[in-house]
């Protein structure tokens, strides 16, 4: 098997047979926030920690402290970088989705107005004139293949 995480080091080890006595209690505070919390938490972007500006301008490994050990050994002023505005997300257009659906809906009511009965499509082959044309070869090929 492949060696372990380094996450896995510091779980507690469970056999198969150990209980949830073993496992630590959560609080009754942890397992019950309220949605209003749970929105705050999901809205607020987490605070990554970043490369400095001389370690990002050098793409070269930062260590994220301050300062960190490329600065310091340079003898340079750690900058940390800040981070990028976070983009808005992108909701769809309602008046694109609604012109969509209209286009969508005429599509459909030409398509199905336009369809064909079977007995309309055996009229036009038999009334065409090219198709007049082909029997009138095909039976004078018929027909000389049965003389010969």
């Amino acid at each position: 098997m492949s060696s372990p995480t380094p996450h896995e080091d510091q779980l507690p080890a469970l056999s198969p047979t150990s209980t949830n006595a073993s496992l630590p209690a959560l609080s009754p505070t942890s397992t019950n926030t309220s949605s209003a919390d749970h929105e705050q938490q999901r809205n607020t972007p987490s605070k990554r920690i970043l490369s400095c500006i001389l370690c990002q301008q050098r793409k070269k490994k930062c260590d994220k402290k301050t300062p960190c050990s490329n600065c310091t050994r340079l003898g340079a002023v750690c900058t940390p970088s800040k981070p990028a505005t976070p983009r808005k997300r992108r909701r769809p257009n309602q008046e694109l989705l609604e012109r969509l659906s209209r286009c969508e809906e005429l599509l459909r009511h030409c398509t199905c107005a336009r369809l064909p009965t079977p007995e309309s499509v055996l009229n036009r082959f038999q009334q065409s004139p090219v198709h007049s044309e082909e029997k009138k070869s095909l039976g004078q090929e018929m027909s000389s293949k049965e003389t010969n």
